[in-house]
């Protein structure tokens, strides 16, 4: 596991030498991640897409004066994500939703059989669909530690806040979570 923060270094380093190929390199490793974060967070697959450019135009600008402080630079793109959502939230320029069966946060690697890739598809809108109608902070806990698979130390650094309130907000944001799964069982029966 320790040979992808090194290559992230590697590629960090050649980039702020003005190498666009490593910075490319550095997209192509973390871009689906950022667009998972993002499209959890979003109603519109394009505002994701826009917001996910947005995301490294940024980080593309910052890089002369990043140092790496012992996390990795995911969450350091986290961070970016994490305040350009709030800034699009302020701004609310969302036009037309996609419906949830066109959203595509979740994609295949192509060697699935397509029932498999179906049923993937469907579970994952469902989970989008939960995770939108938690409150904002939440969608981002469950999404950083879940999704994106972050431990709690590198979701407090992402979202700004201590490990310890990460661990609560987690715990709120499961019991909301499980609350909600309850009432929509409830309503099926």
């Amino acid at each position: 596991m320790p040979a992808k923060p090194v290559r992230d270094k590697e590629l960090i380093e050649q980039a702020k030498q003005g190498d666009p190929h490593a910075f490319g390199d550095l997209y192509e490793e973390h871009a689906p991640a950022v667009y998972r974060y993002l499209c959890t967070h979003l109603e519109n697959l394009m505002d994701a897409e826009d917001l996910t450019a947005e995301v490294f135009l940024k980080a593309w600008r910052s890089l002369p004066n990043y140092h790496e402080r012992g996390v990795p630079f995911l969450v350091f793109l986290f961070r970016i994500a994490h305040n350009t959502l709030v800034d699009d939230y302020r701004h609310n320029h969302h036009f037309e939703a996609t419906p949830a069966d066109e959203m595509d946060c979740f994609e295949s690697d192509g060697l699935a059989e397509p029932a498999e890739v179906s049923g993937q598809k469907s579970e994952h809108q469902q989970i989008v669909g939960v995770l939108s109608r938690l409150k904002p902070d939440y969608q981002s806990v469950l999404t950083l530690r879940f999704i994106n698979e972050l431990s709690p130390a590198e979701t407090a650094n992402a979202m700004n806040r201590s490990v310890g309130a990460v661990r609560v907000l987690q715990h709120r944001a499961l019991a909301a979570l499980r609350e909600m799964l309850e009432e929509a069982d409830k309503h099926e029966k």
